[in-house]
């Protein structure tokens, strides 16, 4: 049973990976599964087994990236430190991460370039934005905390602080990924994330 378990893990992989070289070539539209499934040296039924279709490909390649990129947030956040430090940490290791993690990177310039317009993804473009609201109320408490340490400005409103939290992170991201020759977003994440703190903290 192990080894069913771990050729079945496997498969997937390989299927996720040649998925992930694929759309990036040709375009989320114009890959088929047919070429998917000759890349990973798997059948198309084996596709259909583990992710129903390519859309739900798709879908798999992006909840991967997500938990990889919140590995890396809660990893920022548990070295501990001021409130102030811990923002400008998560921000500086999130924006290093997309010119480090090519394939965090590749999934997602496929998230911001790819998924926009295309019917059979509109169901996890509606996933994606019920989570984008519970992800605001979550970050609105964290800063809400930091306003209750004396941190942040008194005045700030939370859920504004973690629109525009989001807003920049995404912003820089697609700035960065349209002409990433244009400038290091690793070098200048430090200097990136300043910025946004200077917005929001006392003093």
């Amino acid at each position: 049973m192990k080894r069913t378990q771990e050729d079945a893990a496997q498969t997937r992989q390989a299927v996720l990976n040649a998925a992930l070289s694929i759309f990036s070539r040709q375009s989320y539209a114009a890959a088929r599964l047919e070429d998917i499934a000759a890349e990973a040296g798997v059948t198309r039924g084996a596709i259909y087994h583990h992710f129903g279709s390519k859309a739900g490909l798709f879908n798999a390649l992006i909840d991967e990236a997500s938990a990889s990129g919140g590995a890396v947030v809660q990893a920022a956040i548990a070295e501990g430190g001021s409130f102030t430090a811990v923002v400008q940490r998560v921000l500086e290791r999130s924006m290093a991460m997309l010119e480090e993690n090519t394939r965090f990177r590749e999934v997602m310039a496929l998230s911001l370039f790819q998924s926009s317009g295309i019917p059979e993804l509109e169901p996890f473009t509606r996933q994606r934005a019920e989570q984008a609201l519970t992800q605001v109320q979550q970050l609105a408490g964290f800063f809400q905390a930091g306003i209750a340490q004396g941190a942040l400005r008194p005045e700030l409103d939370p859920t504004v602080a973690a629109r525009a939290f989001l807003a920049y992170q995404d912003g820089l991201a697609v700035l960065w990924l349209s002409n990433r020759e244009a400038f290091s977003i690793k070098a200048q994440a430090g200097a990136l994330a300043a910025v946004f703190l200077q917005g929001i903290a006392v003093g």
